[in-house]
C-alpha cells in the first residue's frame, strides 16, 4: 500500500475554486486524472490519499482510500462525472472509498516542520503543485494526525549533508533559478516540463522530487536538473541517476533520451571522479558575487 497527496487548485478560467472542486469530487466519490498526470500509473486500489487544497486556503482538507485502480473512462462515464462542465470531464480516474472531510483542517505551517518530503521548508509551495505525489507512511501520519512540533525540521538529514551553509545557500538558488529561468545559460536550451498545474519544479517522481524536470529544445530529450544542495558527491550523483532512471521508465518515449545536469557551487576531486565517466550527465558551477559599494555623499 502506498500513500499519496492529491492536489487541487483554483481554476479561474473555469470559474471554479479549489474548495469547490474538492467538495464536488468528494461528493462524486471519484477523482479525475489526465493521461500525463505524474504518478497516475502507479496508483493502486487500497492506496491511501490525503488532499491538499491550494490557494487561498492552503490546507490539507481530508483523506480517502482508492476503491479502484486508475482506468480510462468511456464516453458515458466522462459524461456522468462532468456535471456539464469541460473541466470535470476526465480522461482517467479512480473511485474513492472511506472519504473523510476534516472539520479541523491542517494548515501547511502546522505540519511543515515534520514533513520529510518537503526538503526546502522555506519554499514548500513548490512541492505541492498540481498532480499526484507519493509520500511516506510517516508523512501521511503527520498530515492526517495533524502533528505539531516546535522543533527544527529534521530534513534533510544531517548525515546526508556535507555542508549545511551550502544547503542554505542553494535553497535560495533554486528560487533564483525558478524566477530567472529565461536568463540562465544551462549550456543547452531548456523548457520546463509542464503537466496540469505542475511547472517542472520539484516534479513528483514516485516518492522523490526532481528539482527541475525539463525537455531540451529541438531534440525533445528529457533533462533532469539537480542542485547539489550541500550533499556529498556520492549522494548527489546517486540521486541524479535514480531520477534519470525514473524518468526513462515512466515518462520517456521510445528514442527519447534522458540527460542530467548537476548545478554545484564548486567541484572537488571526489565529485570530479564521481561524474567523470557518466554518460549524458554534465556539471555546471555557479558563483555568488558580493560587492560593497561606498555611499556617495
Amino acid at each position: 500500500m502506498s500513500h499519496w497527496i492529491f492536489t487541487v487548485t483554483t481554476h479561474r478560467d473555469h470559474g471554479l475554486s479549489a474548495d469547490e472542486i474538492f467538495r464536488q469530487r468528494m461528493s462524486d466519490k471519484f477523482w479525475g486524472l489526465g493521461e500525463k498526470t505524474p504518478n497516475r500509473s502507479s496508483l493502486r486500489k487500497d492506496d491511501q490519499v490525503v488532499y491538499y487544497v491550494g490557494l487561498p486556503a492552503k490546507v490539507f482538507a481530508g483523506c480517502a482510500i482508492l476503491a479502484t485502480d486508475p482506468w480510462k473512462l468511456s464516453e458515458a462515464e466522462r459524461d456522468s462525472v462532468s456535471h456539464g462542465k469541460s473541466f470535470y470531464r476526465a480522461e482517467y480516474g479512480v473511485r474513492l472509498d472511506q472519504i473523510q472531510i476534516w472539520d479541523k483542517l491542517r494548515t501547511v505551517e502546522t505540519v511543515l516542520p515534520n514533513l520529510g518530503f518537503i526538503e526546502n521548508k522555506e519554499f514548500w509551495f513548490a512541492y505541492l503543485q498540481g498532480g499526484v505525489r507519493e509520500i511516506s507512511d510517516e508523512d501521511f501520519r503527520v498530515i492526517t494526525l495533524g502533528a505539531e512540533s516546535n522543533d527544527l525540521a529534521k530534513h534533510p538529514r544531517q548525515q546526508e549533508l556535507q555542508n549545511a551553509s551550502e544547503f542554505a545557500l542553494e535553497t535560495h538558488l533554486e528560487e533564483f533559478i525558478d524566477r530567472n529561468w529565461g536568463s540562465i545559460d544551462f549550456g543547452i536550451a531548456l523548457s520546463r516540463y509542464q503537466i496540469d498545474d505542475q511547472n517542472g519544479r520539484q516534479f513528483p517522481a514516485g516518492p522523490w522530487s526532481i528539482d527541475f524536470l525539463c525537455t531540451e529544445n529541438g531534440s525533445g530529450d528529457f533533462v533532469v536538473v539537480e542542485l547539489k544542495k550541500g550533499k556529498t558527491s556520492d549522494a548527489t550523483v546517486g540521486q541524479l541517476l535514480r531520477y534519470m532512471s525514473w524518468v526513462k521508465k515512466n515518462l520517456a518515449k521510445d528514442g527519447q533520451n534522458v540527460k542530467g545536469i548537476i548545478i554545484a557551487r564548486d567541484v572537488d576531486e571526489a565529485f570530479g571522479y564521481a561524474v567523470q565517466d557518466l554518460q549524458n550527465v554534465s556539471v555546471s558551477t555557479y558563483k555568488v558575487d558580493f560587492k560593497l559599494s561606498p555611499l556617495k555623499k
